[in-house]
């Protein structure tokens, strides 16, 4: 409370977490987990991931949207970004122009 920090949680079982968070009393939580279109590295699958997101109040943030490489990133973003829950994205990138080029995609597609 002194510095106005809130606690972020990090999982590859979103709906397993979320349901443990609930169970603990903790409400509308941040929580980073892996979130892309061929379930890599989503324990419990895609659909219950979509599910969650619908039914359950969190501030989810997306990493691992690329699935490692498995993904091209326009395909991926679109994905991602049709879910319109999902509050921020976490992403790599290798030189300033990808982060700047991904940046710009999220942003045309979040329109």
């Amino acid at each position: 409370a002194k510095y106005g920090a809130e606690p972020g949680f990090q999982t590859m079982n979103l709906p397993l977490l979320l349901d443990t968070l609930e169970e603990c009393g903790i409400d509308n939580p941040i929580v980073c987990s892996n979130i892309n279109k061929i379930g890599f590295r989503m324990c419990g699958g895609v659909e219950a991931y979509e599910r969650a997101l619908r039914e359950k109040k969190f501030r989810p943030i997306a990493m691992s949207v690329f699935a490692s490489g498995a993904i091209a990133p326009r395909e991926a973003l679109e994905y991602v970004c049709s879910l319109k829950e999902i509050e921020s994205i976490v992403f790599g990138a290798s030189t300033r122009e990808h982060i700047q080029h991904t940046k710009e995609l999220i942003e045309s597609l979040r329109r």
